[in-house]
């Protein structure tokens, strides 16, 4: 009996796997297929198209290549629709754009220089990249450039004369950037990885005022 069991259950199983297409246990649980350029850019233009606010931990690496030298630096992020950032480092720097202006504030040195914003690249402030990630497709040209990481995008510059030579971002799943690494055209490399990243969460405006302390010196550009 236990020998015409074995049959039958083997029997069984060849049956519901022609059935089912396959006698391979593993292809009912093959992955999604990987998403195409344009879906991969529509699922983060998509993403940040309907983002409010957000506030992430951001761990930096500049790498300098004149010097040889690698700088690293640790972040907490707050960023709002439309145009406004602040970013406070744990080393006592702090960046706020306030949707018209950019305050770099070094508490070190008591200084604070004051800038018109216009755009993330030319104010030299990557992670303000996330201000515009809704509109990827007008101000780059887009690339997969590794096909086993479908949702890293390499991006080139439209725009003549831009600062940067390209910028790589990864997103994940649902179209959130995760990475961020900028390579300028002097060598130079700026790495920015986001990390507890909490999305839409109503911030107040008051966040993205700078309020010079006493004493500081203020530089206008």
């Amino acid at each position: 009996m236990d020998y015409l069991y074995k049959v039958k259950f083997k029997g069984f199983v060849l049956f519901m796997a022609a059935l089912f297409g396959s006698s391979s246990p593993s292809s009912a649980m093959e992955s999604p297929m990987s998403p195409t350029k344009d879906e991969a850019v529509l699922s983060v233009e998509n993403h940040y198209g309907r983002l409010i606010d957000l506030t992430a931990q951001v761990s930096q690496k500049n790498f300098l290549k004149a010097v040889g030298k690698t700088q690293t630096f640790e972040a907490k992020l707050f960023l709002k629709k439309p145009g406004r950032l602040r970013l406070d480092y744990t080393n006592g720097q702090n960046i706020v754009i306030d949707g018209k202006e950019a305050w770099f504030y070094s508490k070190k040195s008591e200084q604070v220089i004051k800038r018109t914003f216009s755009d993330f690249e030319h104010a030299n402030i990557p992670v303000a990249f996330l201000l515009g990630a809704a509109t990827i497709r007008n101000d780059f040209e887009v690339s997969q450039p590794d096909p086993k990481s479908p949702r890293l995008l390499e991006l080139v510059p439209k725009k003549p004369g831009a600062v940067m030579k390209k910028l790589r971002i990864e997103a994940d799943d649902a179209g959130r950037i995760i990475q961020l690494r900028i390579f300028d055209k002097s060598g130079n490399t700026t790495e920015i990885r986001f990390t507890e990243i909490q999305e839409n969460m109503n911030l107040e405006d008051r966040l993205f005022q700078f309020n010079v302390p006493e004493g500081t010196e203020i530089i206008e550009q």
